[in-house]
């Protein structure tokens, strides 16, 4: 649909400071931001520095390109900078695409008239540009996109941890609002109707003081130019700090900012309502089969550029059918509500629980390795089996459980699909020996790979152990005379003589391991290392009771 009016004057007043920063921050000639349309067509607006205009144009991107986009920055060198409609021909481009699914729902690019290689910061501002830009226009998508493909906006808006959208995209928004006002102050508040804070952003020392407005002094205030807008439910207070001269010019940027927050917030809002309808489970409150699989990828996305472990669980309550049988279905509900309500509060803040289907449940253990995960899965099925779950009178049920598991540490989202078949096949090994237990599975290819021994020469390695072991000799001997000291008094109570004597046995076995460290010699000694390292490195082995086969 197309934008009119008031509305279409501060969405577009909002594009053309956003590209105007990247220019600028950028030493771009040209930029531009398309919005996804269908197949390989764009709305699209181009900002020309020279001229300082916004232009909004019609854009194809040629598919092999679009298969290159991602979110890092895709390098374009003339002629492939020829689709972009600038005359004359950029020399150099970068670009990057915001993707839901196959579809890049936003594309950004920075251009150059004359050649020049794009540096390393500049490519990584440019990432964390488009990243904001990506985050700050999902709620205006709709504006720019047609019918056919406003499901696919709709599923990247419910799929998005909205509360962490919200926040990124206020913060953006601020930092181009003090782009604008050359200032380096400056803050977004909501607060309730009686003002006070509830969610904020902020820039600066004096900025930060608003979001504890009730603490801030009537100087700072008045540093500031501010536009305090409400709805229905809240209030919101822009603040920037500058100076009387440019406060008139500002007013107007002001005035589109509270719109731009408003549009945003009213997304939060609409976006926590669909969740609720289409991604949760409306029985458990749980998230669905639906959603686990869409947050296990942003989640093995995450996983994947940060290098920690992720490990999945999948529960299946034994004989469940025999509860629904006997004691009926509304039983049958309150159990599994009262079973997803333990699984949530057994595991921390940020891990995933969904109910999978029926009565299976799945949990996402994210910066988890196999051990922890083990520990997870053991601690969830005792409370499980501890629970007084008494949903009818004179009724005492004994909740049964098999839990599959699988870890992996290199993993990247495509492998989401081979995760979930893994803790599948683990949860019915489970079940075939009995039930009531913990099988593992794990696969050779997400397995992790040891990391390798600093490289050193021995002769290096056996000086800095002399060092070492000199360093921990010294207090290891002083501790020892002192405990030595202490024990030739006869009237030590018997809990302390105990303590100090473990303390003279840890104390000699130390310094006897250090004097044996300084004796090897050099290749010896880089045996000895590569054989603790490899110990420290590998992972314990699975108790036999739920090693998996």
């Amino acid at each position: 649909m197309k934008l009119t009016g008031a509305e279409r004057q501060w969405i577009e007043q909002l594009i053309r400071l956003s590209l105007l920063a990247a220019s600028r921050r950028l030493r771009a000639d040209v930029c531009g931001v398309g919005f996804w349309q269908s197949e390989r067509k764009f709305s699209h607006f181009i900002f020309n520095t020279r001229l300082q205009c916004l232009t909004e144009t019609a854009l194809t991107v040629p598919a092999l390109l679009l298969k290159q986009l991602s979110y890092s920055p895709l390098y374009l060198k003339s002629p492939h900078t020829s689709f972009l409609p600038v005359m004359p021909p950029l020399a150099s481009a970068l670009a990057v695409g915001k993707f839901d699914g196959p579809e890049p729902l936003i594309l950004c690019w920075v251009g150059r008239l004359r050649t020049s290689d794009w540096s390393d910061e500049e490519r990584k501002n440019f990432e964390v540009f488009a990243q904001g830009m990506g985050r700050l226009f999902i709620p205006f998508l709709p504006a720019f996109m047609n019918g056919r493909v406003l499901r696919s906006w709709l599923e990247a808006a419910t799929r998005s941890d909205i509360s962490a959208v919200l926040e990124e995209s206020l913060a953006f928004l601020l930092e181009l609002l003090l782009f604008a006002a050359g200032s380096g102050d400056g803050a977004i508040v909501l607060t309730d109707l009686k003002g006070t804070p509830m969610f904020g952003v902020a820039q600066g020392e004096d900025g930060k003081r608003w979001l504890e407005m009730h603490c801030l002094p009537v100087t700072v205030r008045h540093a500031f130019a501010t536009k305090v807008f409400s709805d229905a439910q809240w209030m919101g207070i822009i603040a920037v700090k500058t100076s009387e001269q440019i406060r008139p010019t500002l007013a107007p940027l002001l005035d589109t900012t509270a719109h731009i927050i408003r549009s945003l917030i009213s997304w939060s809002q609409q976006s926590v309502r669909i969740e609720k309808v289409a991604w949760i489970d409306p029985l458990t409150g749980l998230p669905n089969r639906k959603a686990f699989g869409r947050k296990l990828e942003s989640e093995l996305h995450r996983a994947a550029r940060f290098g920690y472990p992720v490990s999945l669980l999948l529960a299946d309550l034994d004989e469940f059918r025999i509860f629904n049988e006997v004691l009926g279905f509304d039983v049958g509900d309150e159990i599994l509500r009262q079973v997803g309500s333990i699984l949530r509060q057994s595991v921390r803040g940020y891990d995933l629980v969904a109910r999978y289907g029926g009565d299976e449940f799945a949990i996402a253990l994210p910066a988890t390795p196999l051990e922890g995960a083990l520990k997870v899965a053991e601690r969830l099925k005792v409370r499980l089996t501890e629970a007084d779950i008494l949903p009818v009178r004179d009724v005492r049920l004994t909740i049964k459980v098999s839990i599959g598991l699988t870890t992996a540490q290199k993993v990247e989202p495509k492998n989401s699909h081979r995760l979930l078949s893994l803790i599948d096949q683990a949860l019915t090994m489970a079940k075939t020996k009995g039930g009531n237990r913990i099988e593992v599975i794990t696969a050779p290819e997400f397995a992790p790979s040891m990391p390798l021994l600093p490289t050193m020469s021995p002769d290096l390695w056996s000086a800095l152990v002399q060092y070492l072991s000199h360093g921990i000799n010294n207090p290891l001997n002083g501790i020892l005379g002192l405990t030595q000291i202490a024990l030739m008094e006869e009237q030590l109570p018997p809990h302390v003589r105990d303590a100090l004597e473990q303390i003279e046995q840890l104390s000699l076995r130390l310094r006897e391991f250090s004097r044996y460290l300084m004796n090897l010699p050099p290749k010896r000694l880089m045996e000895e290392l590569e054989a603790f390292w490899k110990r420290m490195h590998t992972p314990p082995p699975l108790p036999e009771a739920v090693k998996g086969e």
